[in-house]
């Protein structure tokens, strides 16, 4: 009996040592469930109100693409998508501007749950598989957003993505900026 106390209260102050040590762990490695992240190809982006996720470009061969990806208003008034410039692209997008009332949620590219989406399309030499291309978004009140957009193959998860000549043609054109 007098070994079960001693067994019991050598196991409590190994519990009472050991737990600030090994709950300690948490605080010094900079747990990935602490950082913010996209669990995508796509990027993401915040401004004022709007959040641009999953942005993309699913290209079916090199110099041209579909870019892909949702714009949500979560601000207090409506913006709207005045164009897309990538450097040395052209770009195309269903309407522009393309109107984001507050509250709302526009999909570039591809329709989903979501909702139908506006086509958008980008051609130039710069679009490449597996390249990261640099594109800006300009918006009325919340001004630009620059996001490096990865092009990746229409194949795999893309491969139902539409090419940009099977798109409905946009009735904007942004012309190519030189760089």
């Amino acid at each position: 009996m007098q070994s079960s106390r001693v067994s019991r209260g050598l196991v409590a102050g190994l519990v009472v040592v050991a737990l600030p040590v090994l709950s300690s762990c948490v605080a010094v490695s900079g747990s990935q469930t602490q950082e913010p992240y996209t669990p995508s190809d796509g990027v993401w982006a915040n401004s004022n109100g709007l959040e641009l996720r999953n942005v993309i470009a699913v290209a079916p061969r090199n110099g041209e693409a579909t870019l892909v990806g949702t714009i949500l208003n979560n601000g207090g008034s409506a913006d709207s998508l005045v164009s897309v410039r990538v450097n040395g692209a052209r770009t195309r997008l269903g309407s522009a501007p393309l109107e984001l009332p507050a509250g709302q949620t526009k999909q570039l590219g591809v329709d989903t749950s979501l909702g139908r989406a506006v086509p958008a399309s980008l051609e130039g030499s710069s679009l490449k598989s597996g390249s990261t291309i640099p594109m800006t978004f300009e918006f009325e009140r919340a001004g630009d957003v620059r996001l490096d957009v990865m092009v990746v193959p229409q194949s795999g998860y893309y491969a139902t993505v539409p090419a940009p000549s099977d798109a409905p043609s946009p009735s904007h054109t942004t012309p190519a900026i030189p760089g």
